[in-house]
């Protein structure tokens, strides 16, 4: 049983969701309201750009890489400072049938928007490990 949370107001939900997203993505990447995408923790290739916005793959680097072919692609909006995914790139896909009533936009829209949290999530944790483990120890 794959367990999910549903919001009431998802709408609302999601463009929270979106906010926390930028933040925790600003983390990883702590330039890219300057336009710098330079990270050691996950990889931004920016597709197109606009004013205020960006459309890019995000998706990890390093040793971690080989592990998942997933690529996210998302907009980052700089002036309302949330990112939203617009699709995942991956051998596994959240929802592969056709999505047409609104409903059905909204919920996948929320199920992309909820894993890519979840994937920022496991990306700073892997980020702070890899941290602490190169620092030295005081004795």
């Amino acid at each position: 049983m794959q367990h999910t949370v549903r919001p009431l107001n998802k709408s609302f939900c999601l463009q929270m969701l979106c906010e926390e997203n930028y933040v925790k993505l600003l983390r990883l990447v702590p330039k890219i309201d300057l336009g710098d995408f330079s990270s050691t923790a996950i990889q931004t290739d920016v597709i197109a750009t606009g004013p205020f916005t960006y459309t890019a793959y995000i998706h990890p680097t390093g040793s971690h890489a080989e592990s998942t072919t997933s690529r996210f692609k998302c907009r980052i909006y700089l002036d309302t400072k949330s990112v939203e995914v617009v699709s995942i790139d991956a051998s596994l896909r959240l929802n592969q049938r056709q999505t047409t009533s609104p409903r059905d936009i909204l919920n996948n829209k929320w199920a992309l928007n909820y894993f890519f949290e979840k994937w920022l999530s496991f990306q700073l944790n892997l980020s702070r490990n890899e941290q602490s483990s190169h620092q030295p120890i005081n004795a």
